[in-house]
Order: structure tokens, then C-alpha cells, then sequence
């Protein structure tokens, strides 16, 4: 209502429970606005990470009041198309009942947990690669309902996954003329996540980099960004796409692997537990934004065109066939498997032992402070 010059409300579905989904189209009404290169950032998908759609309104916002030359001139080259929170179930739900409830509240009978409703977690639940891994105790994981990390009956399965993907697909496919880019393609997609002070590019699902030239573009390009993180917080990030063990079913592998959008990325913010201080959302936010417009100038610079070499721009669409079955690669070996394992159990111990410790300081903390209440008034 403050800026109508420049964003645009829209609904593009409903969640489980029928909370719509709303994103924020932020661009100047200078030029074609259809034509415009379009950044997708989403947070929120995981309901706990509350650090993450705080994150999304502050780039939001600071998009809006930025009068800078700088932001003007993204503004007038790109779309910025904003969806937060992704899981409005789940993190409303983390806010009245459970304030670690990680996945969305869909609640089939066929997939309850212990009689309960089981959910599914959204960042599993893509189509690309979907429920696709090499080792046989994640596997089980993912097919558990009771497990954090349950991937649901098929992919987007979930109404929040669906939407936000047809958002992303019909965009690329209406300019896609005889199998070659035509403006308004999507040119970036970021998925914010807390915590863990990490930059993730594809390919999650083989925790592997794409083969040159898309490998070495998102590779210059997380280097470019983490220059802007130091610049503006003093901190860097990890990057790349063997941070984290492999996970099959993620949204920026998706993003690439089928849209073939090779700026894209999980982003993994800063924080010692999920319950980072409310004192500590400008700040992050502040480095946040550093980070989009550079990832923004580096577009300008080295091109945003969906890849031609996976997705839907390749010849022979062989993301077609990545999207069936698993993208050609050999099995990892028995040692690996044994690895993956151990630094997984590791992990979860870890990260249960931070969030023991950190728990009396998420409740006693001031939860009226933090709630980013523009995020519940997308509802």
C-alpha cells in the first residue's frame, strides 16, 4: 500500500490448511515489467528457521526504501518476486504449539506419525531427483513419515512446493520460443535456510558441482557474493555443493536441473542453533541484502540465461531425463555410504545437543519482538 508504484501482491496458491500463498513482485514501472529478467528468493520453507523469513521481509523492505542509484538500476533491470513464508502452516504452527516443528502440517491418514499428523518436508519434495539417494539408512529416513526429513507420497505433493515451482515454470516456459531463451526467463533463484553460515549450489542430491561452464559460473558466482558478506559483516561463508551431505528433492536443484537456472542456491544463515536473538535480524538482514545485489550485479555482468546444457534450454531437453532418474553418475562406495552415515549421526547429535542447550533461551527470549508480523498478514 506504501509503494504501489513498485510492488505488486499476488496470490499464487493456498496451502494445506488454505493459507494463501502470496508473493511480492517488486520492480520499477519503467520498461516491460513481463520482460524483465525475474530473481525468485523464498524463505520459510522449513518453519523453524524463522531467521530466514525475517530475512526475505528485510530484503523485501530494503528494496522498497533503498533510494540508492544502485538499487534503482536493479530495479529497473530485474523482477524481484519474493515468497515468504513458504510453509505459513508450519510456521505458524511453530509459533502457537511447537516452536521446532521443521516440515509443513499436510495430514493424510495414509502417513501419520504415531496417530499424529506427520507432515513433509518441503525441501525434499521437488521433482527433480525426488527421494533419489545412494544410501540405504537415509533412504529409509526419507520414506519415514515420523522422520524430519519425510518426503512426502510424490513430489510436490505439496500444495506450497507446487506452487511456487508452476510460478517458476510458467515464467520460463512462456518464453521459451523454439527451444531458445526469450526475455523474462527466470534468472535467479535463493532459498534461505538458517543455520550454518553456508552457500549451497547444485547439486545437493550428488553433493557434486555441475560440469563446466554452468560449475565454474556458480562457483564465481558464490565467491562474488561472499565478497559482499565480508564487506558488509566481516563474515564468509562455505560454499559449494560438498558442504552438505547429499539430499535429494531440493528446490534449487530442481531450479537448475529442470528451468536449468544457474544462479541458484541454498543459503544457510548465520547462528549456533535455530533460535538466533531477535537482536540479531538487521544485522543479518543488512548482509543478506549485500549479497542480492551482488548476486544481481553479477548477472549484469556475466549473463542470467538458463543453462543450455541441463533443463529445459539443453538440447534434447535431457533434463527430462534427470528428472526420471537420477542424473548419470557412479554409485558411491561402500567407505563413502559408511562416512555419510557417521557424519550424519554426528550432526543430529550435535545439533540436538545445541538445541537443548539453546531451547530456554528461544522460549524466554521475546517472541513479540521477533515475529515478523507483515509475514503473518501475507496469510
Amino acid at each position: 500500500e506504501q509503494h504501489p508504484n513498485l510492488v505488486t501482491l499476488r496470490e499464487i496458491g493456498r496451502s494445506w490448511q488454505g493459507r494463501p500463498l502470496k508473493v511480492l513482485e517488486i520492480t520499477s514501472p519503467s520498461g516491460n515489467v513481463a520482460e524483465k529478467p525475474c530473481i525468485f528468493l523464498e524463505g520459510g520453507i522449513h518453519s523453524r528457521e524463522w531467521i530466514a523469513t525475517s530475512t526475505v521481509l528485510y530484503i523485501a523492505g530494503s528494496l522498497v526504501q533503498d533510494a540508492s542509484a544502485e538499487v534503482q538500476s536493479m530495479l529497473q533491470h530485474f523482477l524481484f518476486t519474493l515468497l515468504v513464508p513458504v510453509n505459513p502452516d508450519g510456521y505458524v504452527y511453530s509459533w502457537e504449539v511447537n516452536r521446532m516443528w521443521r516440515k509443513t502440517r499436510s495430514n493424510r491418514s495414509n502417513f501419520f506419525c504415531h496417530g499424529a499428523v506427520a507432515g513433509v518436508d518441503a525441501n525434499r519434495n521437488w521433482g527433480v531427483t525426488f527421494g533419489q539417494t545412494d544410501s540405504a539408512p537415509y533412504d529409509s529416513q526419507l520414506h519415514n513419515p515420523c522422520s524430519e526429513v519425510f518426503i512426502g507420497p510424490e513430489a510436490f505433493s505439496e500444495p506450497e512446493t507446487k506452487a511456487a515451482s508452476e510460478y517458476m515454470k510458467e515464467r520460463q516456459q512462456n518464453w521459451q520460443l523454439n527451444s531458445k531463451v526469450g526475455t523474462g526467463y527466470v534468472a535467479a533463484f535463493i532459498d534461505y535456510h538458517s543455520y550454518a553460515e553456508a552457500m549451497l549450489p547444485p547439486w545437493a542430491y550428488t553433493a557434486e558441482t555441475p560440469a563446466d561452464p554452468d560449475g565454474s559460473y556458480q562457483t564465481s558466482l558464490t565467491s562474488f557474493i561472499n565478497e559482499a558478506f565480508y564487506n558488509t559483516s566481516g563474515r564468509t561463508f562455505n560454499a559449494g555443493a560438498d558442504v552438505f551431505p547429499p539430499d535429494p528433492g531440493t528446490g534449487p536443484d530442481w531450479a537448475y536441473g529442470l528451468l536449468g537456472i544457474r544462479a541458484t542456491m541454498t543459503i544457510e544463515l548465520e547462528g549456533h542453533s535455530f533460535c538466533l536473538p531477535a537482536t540479531q535480524i538487521q544485522n543479518v538482514g543488512k548482509e543478506q541484502f549485500a549479497g542480492v545485489k551482488a548476486l544481481a550485479a553479477f548477472i549484469r555482468q556475466h549473463g542470467g540465461e538458463p543453462s543450455t546444457q541441463v533443463g529445459i534450454f539443453a538440447p534434447g531437453n535431457g533434463s527430462t531425463r534427470l528428472y526420471l532418474v537420477a542424473a548419470d553418475h557412479q554409485p558411491v562406495s561402500h567407505g563413502w555410504l559408511i562416512a555419510v552415515v557417521a557424519v550424519s549421526v554426528i550432526l543430529v547429535v550435535f545439533v540436538s545437543l545445541v538445541a537443548m542447550r539453546s531451547w530456554f533461551n528461544c522460549f524466554s527470549s521475546s517472541r513479540r519482538d521477533y515475529r515478523p508480523e507483515s509475514a503473518i498478514e501475507l496469510e
